[in-house]
């Protein structure tokens, strides 16, 4: 399954608005989510493996990577 890393700024509704909506959207696609690898008060961090179609609709603004750009997909 592909992984992928994403970093949201809390501080950023923009950013935090795309994780809710991709996560409600895509949670059932995923076969892993860490637990929160962030602060907590400033960024939030989570590693993701899922299906390709749930990876590839991340939002770029909170996509750290992911293996195709590690050339691992």
């Amino acid at each position: 399954m592909p992984r992928a890393t994403i970093i949201v700024d809390v501080n950023d509704p923009e950013d935090v608005a795309a994780f809710e909506a991709w996560f409600a959207t895509w949670t059932t696609s995923l076969t892993y989510r860490s637990e929160n690898e962030g602060c907590g008060c400033c960024v939030h961090i989570w590693n993701v493996e899922g299906t390709e179609e749930a990876l590839a609709a991340l939002p770029d603004n909170i996509k750290a990577w992911d293996d195709s750009e590690r050339g691992e997909g």
